[in-house]
């Protein structure tokens, strides 16, 4: 009869040791789905400010390397470079 009582009271603390960690697991997964929630919102307030941006079709800026008289690229601006 003993070792009944002991097998029981080890089933039992196994299953109170379950019963927390499912606790502590629903807690940690409600933290993390609030992040999730927070992270969206963030990131439709960056697409917000994004769709606020306006970038000229040719604002004038050459997006090119300037050229020298020899009608050298880049590569021929700087002597260390060459």
């Amino acid at each position: 009869m003993l070792w009944f009582v002991v097998f029981a009271a080890i089933a039992l603390g196994g299953l109170v040791m379950v019963i927390c960690f499912g606790i502590s697991l629903w807690r940690k997964s409600q933290a993390l789905l609030t992040e999730v929630g927070s992270l969206l919102e963030r990131a439709d307030e960056l697409a917000g400010l994004v769709d606020q941006l306006e970038v000229a079709a040719d604002s004038g800026v050459s997006r090119r390397f300037p050229r020298d008289g020899n009608g050298g690229g880049p590569e021929n601006e700087h002597p260390r470079w060459a």
